[in-house]
Protein backbone atom coordinates (compact mmCIF):
# COMPACT_ATOMS: atom_id res chain seq x y z
CA UNK A 1 0.00 0.00 0.00
CA UNK A 2 0.85 3.17 -1.01
CA UNK A 3 2.21 6.11 1.82
CA UNK A 4 -0.08 9.41 1.46
CA UNK A 5 3.06 11.46 0.19
CA UNK A 6 3.15 9.05 -2.44
CA UNK A 7 -0.41 9.49 -3.52
CA UNK A 8 -0.13 13.36 -2.94
CA UNK A 9 3.17 12.79 -5.58
CA UNK A 10 1.15 10.41 -8.18
CA UNK A 11 -1.65 13.31 -7.81
CA UNK A 12 0.27 16.35 -8.69
CA UNK A 13 1.95 14.24 -11.06
CA UNK A 14 -1.84 14.07 -12.79
CA UNK A 15 -2.34 17.63 -12.57
CA UNK A 16 1.01 19.17 -14.09
CA UNK A 17 0.97 16.93 -16.87
CA UNK A 18 -2.59 17.73 -17.90
CA UNK A 19 -1.19 20.94 -19.28
CA UNK A 20 -2.91 24.27 -18.89
CA UNK A 21 -5.32 25.42 -15.45
CA UNK A 22 -9.03 24.86 -16.56
CA UNK A 23 -10.09 28.76 -16.95
CA UNK A 24 -13.05 29.50 -14.28
CA UNK A 25 -16.03 31.41 -16.03
CA UNK A 26 -17.97 32.16 -12.77
CA UNK A 27 -15.47 34.39 -11.09
CA UNK A 28 -14.76 36.49 -14.44
CA UNK A 29 -18.99 36.71 -14.91
CA UNK A 30 -19.03 38.40 -11.34
CA UNK A 31 -16.41 40.83 -11.99
CA UNK A 32 -17.93 42.12 -15.27
CA UNK A 33 -21.37 42.03 -13.55
CA UNK A 34 -20.03 44.34 -10.85
CA UNK A 35 -18.29 46.14 -13.27
CA UNK A 36 -21.22 46.71 -15.10
CA UNK A 37 -23.41 48.15 -12.21
CA UNK A 38 -20.43 50.67 -11.43
CA UNK A 39 -20.49 51.86 -14.61
CA UNK A 40 -23.86 52.16 -15.06
CA UNK A 41 -24.58 54.19 -11.95
CA UNK A 42 -22.04 56.74 -12.99
CA UNK A 43 -23.14 56.81 -16.10
CA UNK A 44 -26.97 57.49 -14.24
CA UNK A 45 -25.24 60.20 -12.13
CA UNK A 46 -23.87 62.39 -15.21
CA UNK A 47 -27.22 62.03 -17.04
CA UNK A 48 -29.53 63.61 -14.34
CA UNK A 49 -26.91 66.38 -13.88
CA UNK A 50 -28.30 67.43 -17.35
CA UNK A 51 -31.80 68.49 -18.45
CA UNK A 52 -31.91 67.60 -22.23
CA UNK A 53 -35.31 69.95 -22.71
CA UNK A 54 -33.26 73.45 -22.12
CA UNK A 55 -32.37 75.39 -25.12
CA UNK A 56 -29.12 76.33 -24.73
CA UNK A 57 -28.13 79.59 -26.22
CA UNK A 58 -25.60 79.74 -29.17
CA UNK A 59 -22.14 81.18 -29.18
CA UNK A 60 -19.54 81.39 -31.90
CA UNK A 61 -16.47 81.89 -30.26
CA UNK A 62 -17.09 79.44 -27.49
CA UNK A 63 -14.39 76.85 -26.78
CA UNK A 64 -14.63 73.31 -26.40
CA UNK A 65 -14.97 72.06 -23.21
CA UNK A 66 -11.99 69.89 -21.28
CA UNK A 67 -12.37 66.12 -21.41
CA UNK A 68 -10.87 65.84 -17.85
CA UNK A 69 -12.72 68.06 -15.38
CA UNK A 70 -16.14 66.73 -14.75
CA UNK A 71 -16.13 65.75 -11.22
CA UNK A 72 -15.48 69.24 -9.52
CA UNK A 73 -18.84 70.25 -11.72
CA UNK A 74 -21.79 71.49 -9.50
CA UNK A 75 -24.59 72.02 -12.64
CA UNK A 76 -27.35 74.36 -12.02
CA UNK A 77 -30.05 73.85 -15.05
CA UNK A 78 -31.72 77.05 -15.55
CA UNK A 79 -35.34 76.62 -17.32
CA UNK A 80 -37.84 79.58 -18.70
CA UNK A 81 -41.26 78.87 -18.24
CA UNK A 82 -42.36 81.40 -20.69
CA UNK A 83 -46.19 81.27 -19.80
CA UNK A 84 -45.30 82.39 -16.69
CA UNK A 85 -42.41 84.65 -17.07
CA UNK A 86 -40.21 82.57 -14.21
CA UNK A 87 -36.85 81.04 -14.34
CA UNK A 88 -36.92 77.88 -12.84
CA UNK A 89 -33.33 76.53 -11.59
CA UNK A 90 -32.89 72.98 -10.87
CA UNK A 91 -29.59 70.89 -8.61
CA UNK A 92 -29.35 67.14 -9.18
CA UNK A 93 -32.96 66.91 -10.17
CA UNK A 94 -34.14 68.90 -6.99
CA UNK A 95 -36.25 72.35 -8.33
CA UNK A 96 -35.80 75.69 -6.77
CA UNK A 97 -37.90 78.58 -7.15
CA UNK A 98 -35.44 81.27 -6.54
CA UNK A 99 -32.03 81.43 -7.03
CA UNK A 100 -31.42 82.39 -3.23
CA UNK A 101 -33.08 79.55 -2.01
CA UNK A 102 -30.13 77.40 -3.53
CA UNK A 103 -27.56 79.27 -1.35
CA UNK A 104 -27.99 76.77 1.28
CA UNK A 105 -27.20 73.76 -1.00
CA UNK A 106 -24.11 75.50 -2.59
CA UNK A 107 -22.62 76.41 0.56
CA UNK A 108 -22.82 72.50 1.52
CA UNK A 109 -21.81 71.65 -1.92
CA UNK A 110 -18.86 74.09 -1.42
CA UNK A 111 -17.68 72.56 1.72
CA UNK A 112 -18.01 69.40 0.93
CA UNK A 113 -15.44 70.32 -2.23
CA UNK A 114 -14.03 73.49 -1.60
CA UNK A 115 -11.97 72.59 -5.60
CA UNK A 116 -15.47 72.43 -6.96
CA UNK A 117 -16.66 74.89 -9.79
CA UNK A 118 -20.23 75.99 -11.14
CA UNK A 119 -21.74 75.40 -14.83
CA UNK A 120 -24.74 76.86 -15.08
CA UNK A 121 -26.84 75.71 -18.07
CA UNK A 122 -28.90 78.40 -18.53
CA UNK A 123 -32.50 78.15 -21.32
CA UNK A 124 -31.70 80.50 -23.88
CA UNK A 125 -34.81 82.41 -23.16
CA UNK A 126 -33.42 83.07 -19.51
CA UNK A 127 -33.64 86.68 -18.29
CA UNK A 128 -30.37 87.55 -17.29
CA UNK A 129 -30.95 89.25 -13.91
CA UNK A 130 -31.99 85.41 -13.30
CA UNK A 131 -28.43 84.37 -14.31
CA UNK A 132 -27.04 87.09 -12.37
CA UNK A 133 -29.19 85.85 -9.15
CA UNK A 134 -27.86 82.86 -9.84
CA UNK A 135 -24.08 83.99 -10.23
CA UNK A 136 -24.58 86.23 -6.58
CA UNK A 137 -26.00 82.74 -5.16
CA UNK A 138 -22.71 81.20 -6.15
CA UNK A 139 -20.68 84.13 -4.74
CA UNK A 140 -22.44 83.76 -1.68
CA UNK A 141 -21.70 80.48 -0.75
CA UNK A 142 -18.38 81.16 -1.46
CA UNK A 143 -18.08 79.51 -5.11
CA UNK A 144 -15.56 80.99 -7.09
CA UNK A 145 -15.40 79.59 -10.76
CA UNK A 146 -18.70 79.88 -12.40
CA UNK A 147 -18.81 78.71 -16.16
CA UNK A 148 -21.87 78.29 -18.74
CA UNK A 149 -22.76 75.88 -21.56
CA UNK A 150 -23.40 76.75 -24.38
CA UNK A 151 -24.02 75.90 -27.84
CA UNK A 152 -21.06 75.91 -30.24
CA UNK A 153 -21.20 77.26 -33.43
CA UNK A 154 -24.82 78.18 -34.75
CA UNK A 155 -26.43 75.08 -32.42
CA UNK A 156 -24.64 72.08 -33.87
CA UNK A 157 -25.79 70.47 -30.58
CA UNK A 158 -22.08 70.04 -29.48
CA UNK A 159 -22.47 71.95 -25.82
CA UNK A 160 -18.96 74.05 -24.09
CA UNK A 161 -18.71 76.47 -21.74
CA UNK A 162 -17.80 79.57 -21.90
CA UNK A 163 -14.20 80.47 -21.22
CA UNK A 164 -13.66 80.36 -17.32
CA UNK A 165 -10.73 81.99 -15.40
CA UNK A 166 -7.80 82.11 -17.19
CA UNK A 167 -8.87 80.98 -20.70
CA UNK A 168 -9.66 78.04 -19.89
CA UNK A 169 -13.27 76.06 -20.26
CA UNK A 170 -14.38 72.72 -18.23
CA UNK A 171 -17.51 70.87 -18.99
Amino acid sequence: MASPSIKRQRKRRRIDSDGDPEFQVAPMVDVLLVLMLFFMAITSTEVLKKDKNLQLADAKNAKPADKGGHRNEIVINVDWDGINSVAQFSLDGISYPTADSMRGVLTTQHQQNPAASVVIRADKDVEYSNVSDLMGACANAGISTVTFAVLIGGGNNRQAPAAGPGGTASN
